[in-house]
């Protein structure tokens, strides 16, 4: 063996056993294990600066020290912490909204935006002294100051609005101060309430974006196992600028409560839902599209009594803006 074969040789041994100790190495660094953590909720969906707000998820820690929360790239401290939730103070942040991250033990969880612009919630839940029932003569409405019966008779019962006059097709308005179900350019809404409906062909709705007139609007209504979603027109109801929907749904029936949430955050574009509240189960989940909609306005209740006795209910008005 020459002496340049066996210096080749030397040198390639001793890489070897250089690269064996490297692996060695390598293997003794600790390996982190923890699973990854995820956002998979907010609670409010919107906050504002100051407001606490619940990070719901998943693996976190439920060390403080071991959780790194930032909005944007603003590190915040916890103000107290599980393996399923963090609770933050929003911070005071010159954007409308933020991307939230959370790092616990190590590990990066997914981005989830919050929107920072503060919701505006009106609502009714009409818990107070019964009323029998009025109409428009009646000043003030002893219904609620911010009510305005257009037609009709209403009354306060049990803790619910209702209504047993039969022959009439009548509404009222929930005309309160801010109240603008504008959509578009980061408005939204969201309108929700509960509503019961006699049989005997009676009709009971919701209805969104009234305007000024009082006369144009769309309306949401059901009669047994019907539901219609209708835009009136100029001259008001029986004027049917359109029909966009009129279609029987299994879950509905005549005097069952049912839960209605109308969402829109694109002017023309609407989505509804309508619910069970006893088992939450989904009767009805469409989107419909209104190429010449009407915007801004005010939410209502409607009733076309045709049974004898009529009995219809309406309760726990809900409308957020943004």
């Amino acid at each position: 063996m020459t002496i340049k074969n066996y210096i080749i040789i030397t040198l390639l041994v001793v890489t070897a056993a250089g690269m064996g100790s490297c692996n060695r190495e390598d293997n003794d660094l600790p390996v982190n294990n923890a699973p990854i953590p995820r956002i998979l909720a907010f609670i409010p969906e919107n906050a504002a600066p100051g407001d606490l707000l619940t990070i719901k998820g998943l693996n976190f820690s439920p060390d403080p020290e071991k959780n790194i929360i930032r909005f944007n790239q603003t590190v915040i401290p916890a103000e107290s912490v599980s393996d399923t939730a963090i609770i933050v103070i929003v911070p005071d942040l010159a954007v409308k909204s933020a991307g939230v991250t959370v790092r616990s033990n190590g590990k990066i969880s997914n981005k989830k935006n919050l929107n920072l612009v503060k919701i505006k919630k009106f609502q009714d839940d009409f818990d107070r002294a019964n009323v029998e029932l009025v109409d428009a003569s009646v000043a003030p409405n002893p219904i609620g100051e911010d009510w305005e019966i257009v037609t009709g008779k209403f009354a306060l019962e049990s803790n619910q609005l209702a209504t047993h006059v039969g022959g009439l097709e009548s509404y009222m308005l929930y005309r309160a101060p801010e109240v603008d179900m504008k959509t578009g350019d980061g408005n939204f809404f969201k309108l929700s309430a509960e509503i019961t409906v006699s049989g005997g062909g009676s009709f009971g709705g919701i209805i969104f974006n009234a305007q000024e007139d009082n006369k144009r609007f769309y309306l949401l209504r059901t009669a047994g196992g019907l539901v219609q979603l209708l835009k009136t027109g100029a001259n008001g109801l029986g004027d049917w600028a359109a029909v966009m929907l009129s279609a029987n749904f299994e879950g509905l029936a005549d005097d069952k409560k049912y839960h209605v949430e109308i969402i829109s955050s694109t002017a023309g574009k609407i989505s509804i839902k309508i619910t069970d509240p006893d088992s939450n189960g989904i009767i009805m989940d469409r989107s419909f599209t209104d190429n010449n909609p009407y915007t801004g306005g005010v939410p209502g209740f409607y009733y076309f009594g045709l049974a004898n006795p009529t009995n219809i209910y309406f309760d726990n008005l809900l409308l957020e803006l943004q």
